[in-house]
Formats: structure tokens, sequence, C-alpha cells
């Protein structure tokens, strides 16, 4: 079939900001029916545009032989230059993907062994403890540090060349031995770049255009550079409360393989296309990448070699995101469905990944994940096994027709599950549950998944069609598959788990359809609908993300009653669901409620400690808030964090930030010197110790 790119126009659409326009580039539209939808999205992006206060973004999509890419609002606002297809947006770590195919190319010449210390390929890198290999920068797995002191290593205005990006970390001491702690650092992602160059005799930005970015036609994709004149270079922002403004100048050729390149949407949808199709690399190279790598005690890090990778909503998909001054990006993958799409945006710190679900959902008619409340507490455990053998066994489905595993290590892994993971002893099971993913766990979802899924299929059943059946339909379509096969010839689950998922199929069957309205009429109106239809329910579609929207948009808007009765209508829809009392301990927090604000998150800690009312979950949304210009909101809930989590050292680095940043010197210096005490080596202790002696509090530094 011949190959066709579709550049869209986008006609009279009014954004926010006044622009939508797309490349004069079209040979063929997309097909009618997909043509409307996509007419559709542009109204979505418009409203989500609006709400997040994005100036510029493009998005866009390649599958089989259809391209396309559509820009909206303004690339550059100063000049009301629209932002096109054509626009040219930093990457940030979206970088990392294009490293790891470098070193995958030098593997395959001969030029590169992944098991080496780095050393053999950057002698002047000190040898540490430990020996650091070049696949373990791969997977983050090298012990090496990110950021210890950002406001120094994430500001700087001066350009630097491989050496000198190296010398900004190349003292700091290992966190960890190698291979046993996953931590994400742009820093060992420079150690491979300078491994690229070693290894080839060339630049990293020559390398790539001669090895990668050429042969894949990424014409746009360059190194970044201030002085450079790129073509549709975008201009970025950030916000300060509701007002746009320029972002901060930050030289970035100190995270040159790292995060340091600048590209369109179609070369990022050009290098995904290449690496699923093996332009680039070979088939037992690209194999290699996207096996997510495990730490030494058999935790999966959901990363392989330069790529996130975790089932998605029972998909095989690869992925990875960025954001730095002046950009977010985000590139996702299915490589079996020949499926790539892109997204970039110039306002720091807002979040892309809703712009690639929705356009998912717009391309392939299937939802991006389904949402599934369990109201029967006792039933729980049977959701989250299945759900386990659904993401795992119809990912890999998806991947390959290859059995995974033999007939007695299938079997073995139904009877471990049957004893342990529906096991009367309840904690005991939800460790077995949470572990049964990860090698330390045998892998016992993927093992006795990948064989349901198998089984599925030689039965004739349409796999795809569990996009919208979700795990229920999954794991009950198996049950009545193997209740009806002669005794012994089918693994078997415990009657009382197929007597659970029955039930919880048949309830989901009767609500699947209910959707959240378009434009929820009021808070009670959406009580009235959602209350009738899930009656008596054990299982329905959870809204708590589409009530959180509702919430936050409302509370931005002034509307604090508004916001509170979301949050209410939450806890009293989805009572079992961390979420629900999260959401509601957050509205209560900004609305200055700090008491029942702090009892509805001890609620959600109880539901799951790892969940959204983690120190994690709590520190993103106190800088998510202050980001969009809620300041005092995003303190409020870094101090119900810390009061939540007083031994997380982290939570008190934020706060100090914090502190220091509205001029609440003291504040700050004893939030930090709270942060050492608890942890002498958290990640940002030696920043703290600098901020302390910046801030004046010297002696307490050094005595620390």
């Amino acid at each position: 079939m011949q190959s066709s790119k579709y550049y869209g126009f986008a006609g009279a659409l009014a954004l926010f900001c006044g622009v939508a326009q797309a490349a004069s580039a079209p040979s063929a539209a997309p097909a009618p029916a997909l043509a409307a939808r996509l007419a559709a999205f542009d109204g979505w992006v418009a409203q989500r545009m609006a709400t997040e206060r994005i100036p510029g973004v493009t998005v866009g999509f390649s599958q089989g032989g259809v391209e396309w890419v559509k820009g909206y609002g303004y690339a550059d606002l100063e000049n009301r230059v629209p932002a096109t297809a054509q626009s040219s947006y930093r990457l940030a770590s979206v970088t990392k993907p294009m490293t790891a195919v470098a070193i995958l190319q030098l593997v395959e010449q001969g030029k590169v062994d992944l098991d080496a210390p780095v050393q053999a390929y950057v002698p002047y890198f000190p040898v540490k403890p430990f020996p650091v290999t070049v696949r373990q920068l791969l997977g983050h797995l090298g012990g090496i540090d990110a950021y210890r002191d950002s406001r120094v290593e994430q500001h700087f205005k001066e350009h630097k060349d491989t050496r000198q990006s190296i010398a900004v970390f190349e003292q700091f001491d290992l966190i960890a031995e190698p291979g046993t702690r996953y931590r994400y650092t742009s820093y060992g992602y420079n150690l491979l770049g300078a491994v690229i160059e070693a290894a080839s005799g060339e630049s990293y930005g020559s390398y790539m255009r001669r090895h990668v970015w050429g042969p894949l036609g990424m014409d746009a994709t360059v190194m970044d550079d201030p002085d450079a004149v790129i073509a549709h270079r975008v201009r970025g922002y950030r916000l300060d409360g509701k007002a746009w403004k320029n972002s901060e100048f930050v030289d970035i050729s100190s995270r040159f393989s790292a995060g340091g390149t600048r590209a369109s949407v179609p070369d990022m949808l050009a290098f995904g296309r290449g690496v699923h199709d093996g332009k680039i690399l070979s088939a037992a190279s690209v194999a290699a990448m996207v096996q997510p790598m495990a730490t030494r005690a058999g935790r999966l890090t959901n990363y392989g070699m330069g790529w996130e990778i975790l089932p998605t909503g029972g998909r095989y998909a690869i992925a990875h995101g960025g954001q730095q001054p002046e950009t977010v990006t985000y590139l996702y993958s299915f490589p079996s469905r020949k499926l790539t799409i892109a997204v970039a945006a110039n306002l720091e710190r807002v979040n892309p990944e809703g712009f690639v679900q929705r356009l998912f959902e717009v391309v392939t008619g299937e939802p991006w994940q389904l949402k599934t409340y369990i109201a029967d507490a006792g039933a729980q455990r049977a959701y989250q096994v299945a759900q386990g053998l659904f993401e795992e066994g119809r990912a890999y489905a998806e991947r390959t027709d290859q059995s995974y595993a033999d007939a007695a290590a299938t079997r073995e892994a139904f009877m471990q599950i049957n004893r342990q993971a529906l096991a009367p002893d309840a904690q005991a099971a939800r460790a077995y549950i949470e572990a049964a993913r990860h090698p330390a766990g045998g892998r016992v979802f993927l093992t006795a998944g990948a064989s349901m899924a198998a089984a599925l299929r030689a039965s004739g059943a349409d796999l795809n069609k569990y996009a919208h059946g979700g795990a229920l339909a999954f794991a009950r379509d198996y049950i009545r598959l193997s209740q009806g096969a002669k005794a012994g010839t089918m693994p078997r689950f415990d009657p009382a788990f197929e007597h659970a998922i029955a039930t919880l199929a048949a309830s989901w069957d009767r609500t699947a359809a209910t959707a959240w309205p378009a434009a929820p009429a009021s808070i009670a109106a959406l009580d009235s609908q959602l209350r009738t239809a899930f009656r008596g329910q054990r299982a329905y579609p959870d809204f708590v993300p589409e009530l959180q929207e509702l919430a936050q948009a409302s509370a931005a808007r002034g509307e604090a009653e508004a916001a509170l009765a979301a949050s209410r209508l939450a806890v009293e829809l989805y009572p079992l669901s961390d979420r629900a009392h999260a959401l509601q301990g957050l509205t209560l927090l900004r609305a200055g409620k700090t008491e029942p604000a702090l009892e509805a998150l001890r609620l959600a800690l109880a539901r799951d400690p790892l969940g959204a009312a983690s120190p994690a979950v709590l520190n993103g949304e106190a800088y998510r808030l202050k980001g969009s210009g809620a300041v005092a909101q995003g303190m409020a809930v870094l101090q119900a964090a810390a009061s939540l989590h007083p031994r997380d050292a982290n939570l008190q680095d934020s706060l100090a930030e914090f502190y220091a940043e509205q001029g609440l010197r003291p504040q700050a210096v004893q939030a930090y010197q709270q942060a050492l005490q608890l942890d002498p080596r958290y990640p940002g202790a030696v920043g703290a110790r600098a901020a302390i002696i910046r801030l004046g509090g010297e002696t307490k530094a050094l005595a620390l």
C-alpha cells in the first residue's frame, strides 16, 4: 500500500489563543470515519489547552501508510507564530531511546560490549568501588546519581563539551551497588554519549546524524544550540499564576545525549516507526532493547534500554517522556500495531500524556485503559489477580505468538495463584499479588496470563475485543473455556475465584456502557445519574479521574463549593478507593479545611499505603499546584504530606524549596536540616547542604 502523509489544515477552529494550524503538505487524507473523529479531536485539544493554559502543542500519529500531524496554538506568543507540524521542540529525555539505539548499533558492529565497564570507553571517568557497565547505564541501574544540586546543575548558562558535561558529576559517589537499585538519571546517559563518541570516533551529534537520524529521514532533528539558526524553533513558556512567562534560558549542552536535542513531531514519529520496523537495528537488538530490566532482588524496573516498558490496557507498548525548560514531550509506540503517537508542547511541567491517550482512542476506537471499580471488598483481590493476568498475558500475546513457558511451568503458576494469591491470609495474599509480576515472584502473572491468552486465541477468540471487556471478560472467557475442556487438559482456577469473576463480570456487563457526560449539567444531576446506574452493582466504571478533573477545574475558577461537592461524590460512589479519599483530602486542603483534609488523606493511606496519598504522589501534586500558580495550596499539600509521612526526607527537601522561593529563609534552613537528619544520604542531600549555606545556615550545615 502506498504510504501517505496528511498534515491537515486547521481551518477556522478558534482556540483560546486564536490559532490552530498544521503544515501544508497533504497528499492523502485519513479515511472518512477517522477524519471525522480527528475533527472532533480538535475541540478536545482546544478545551485541554485552555484549561491548562498551554500556548502551543503539536501532536500526531503514524500507522501503516498514514501519518497525521497537527499544530495548535502558538510556537511564539510574542510574534504570533503558529505551532505547526514543522515546529521544532526541545525533545528533552525523548533523546534517551535514540542514544540507546546508537549504543546497540555499536554493539552489533563489535565496537561496544554491553557488559564492559564504562572506563573501557571513557577512561577519564573515575573508577568507583564497584564496576559500572554499559548495560547497567542503559537501564538506569548503574548506581549513578541524578541532580544533586538542581539549583546549579539544572540551570547552566554556558556551553559544555562532552568532557565538561561528564565533569559535572564524575566525582559523585555511587548511590548503590550497580544492579541493586533503579535510579533514573540523565548523567548515566551522558556517559553513554561519551561511550558513543569513543567507540565511533565521531562526535555524538555527527554519529546520530549519520547512523540514526539520517537513515530514518529525521531531517529536522539537531543538537540544540542557542547560537544556531534552527528552522521553526519553538519558544518555551512557564506559568506564573495564570500569566505566561518566558522560560528561563538554560543551555542544555550539559545533557547532550540524555536530553540535548531538538526535533519536530514528524521526526519523533519517524524514529518510533523506524525502531519497530527494524530499519536501524537487528530484530535481536530491538528485542533486547524492549525487555524490562530487573534489580538483583528480582524487581522489574519497567525500563529496558532507553524505553519505558509497561503493559498498557493489556497492550504491548514502549514509551518515553521528557521535560525540561521550554518543553514537555511524549513518544508512545505500539510496535505490534505499527502505531506511534507523539506530542510536544512549549509549556513547562504540563502533563502531555493526556494528548497521547486521547489520540490513541480517536485512532483505534479503543479506550486507553478500562477503569473498573470493585464495590465488593471481598472480591477486590480476585479482580487484582484477573487484572494482573490480563495486563501481562494479553500484552505478551500482542507482542508474539510464541509460548512463554512450557506446560509444567504453566500449571505450577496456576497452582501458586490458587494457593497464595487467593489464600485466606489476606495480608500474605496481597504481598504475593504485589510480587507476582516480578522475577522475584516467578512472573506467575505472565506465565499464567500468556497461556490464557494463547488458549483463547486458539479457540477463535479475538483478543482485541478485550480492550472493551477488560480483565473481567478475559478471565471469565478463559474460565468458561477451561470448564468446558476435558478434565486435566487445561489449568483451572480455584472454584471460589471462578465464581467471584463470573459475578463481577456479569455486573460489569450491566454497567460498562455508562459514560461520563461530555458536559455535566450539575453535580446534583451527575450524582442522580451515576447512583441510578450503579445501584446494587459490584463492578462499575471508575470516574474518580473525571471527578478529580472537575474538582480541580472548579477550584481553579474559585468555585470551592462545587469542588468540594465533586470530591464528596467521589467518596460516596467509590468508598473503597484510595484515590477518592485523597481527592477529598486535597480538595479540603485547598479550601483551607486542614483537619478534615488530613483525616481523608489518612483514609486514603489506609486503603493503599503506596497509592494516592503516598509521599511521591503528594509531592507531585504540590509541584503541579505550584506550576499552575497555586503556590500556597502546593505548600499546604506538602505540609500535610510531611505530617502524614514524618520520616520522608524528600518531602522536607521540597518544603524547604517552597519556603526558600517565598523568601522564608529560617523555615527553609530548618526543613533542609530536618531532611538531612532523617537521611543524610537522600538524593538531594548535597544540594540541601549547599542551600543551607546559601541561606545563611553555615554553622548548622557544617555540623550535619
